[in-house]
């Protein structure tokens, strides 16, 4: 529900956060569909919520954003589970990370045997995405120049790309 409470405290009209349970996902995509909307985000629970696997099933790509911690390594297996099941492309994003950290190399490292893509670059823990949430606006609105901008103008050009490709 983050991505709806983001949107809530919006003032820009786009871009259109509806929020759909698991069980309505299909009429949600098809009405956005019907509405024109080529491009659908589902900003969904974590692999563990039972919804995962049926959100899944109907993406195109599966972004699976992991920490550089033990946690979240913990937790990759079931997420790359999930996407095997669903027989959809998906890949990993190295998130909140630390500057500099060696952990982030070791990640990379642990990742690598689940043969996924990783997202070349990395989205590194920075103040500006945290401020720019509390004042509604996404991270390249709020600092357009600033390096937080920066990594997610590359993610975003990595997804397009990748899902230009299919």
């Amino acid at each position: 529900e983050s991505a709806t409470a983001w949107a809530g405290s919006r003032e820009a009209a786009t871009p259109i956060v509806a929020t759909a349970q698991a069980g309505v996902l299909d009429a949600a995509l098809t009405a956005a569909k019907q509405d024109g909307i080529s491009l659908v985000v589902v900003d969904a629970p974590p692999h563990a919520a039972p919804a995962a696997s049926q959100i899944a099933r109907r993406a195109d790509l599966v972004l699976i954003p992991v920490r550089p911690s033990a946690f979240d390594l913990a937790a990759v297996p079931a997420a790359f589970e999930i996407i095997q099941a669903a027989k959809v492309k998906g890949a990993f994003v190295l998130s909140a990370c630390p500057f500099r950290a060696p952990e982030i190399e070791e990640t990379r490292i642990a990742l690598k045997d689940y043969g996924l893509p990783i997202l070349p670059g990395e989205i590194t823990d920075r103040r500006a995405f945290a401020r720019a949430v509390t004042t509604g606006r996404a991270v390249t609105e709020f600092e357009a120049d600033g390096k937080a901008a920066d990594e997610i103008r590359a993610l975003w050009d990595w997804i397009k790309n990748t899902l230009e490709r299919e």
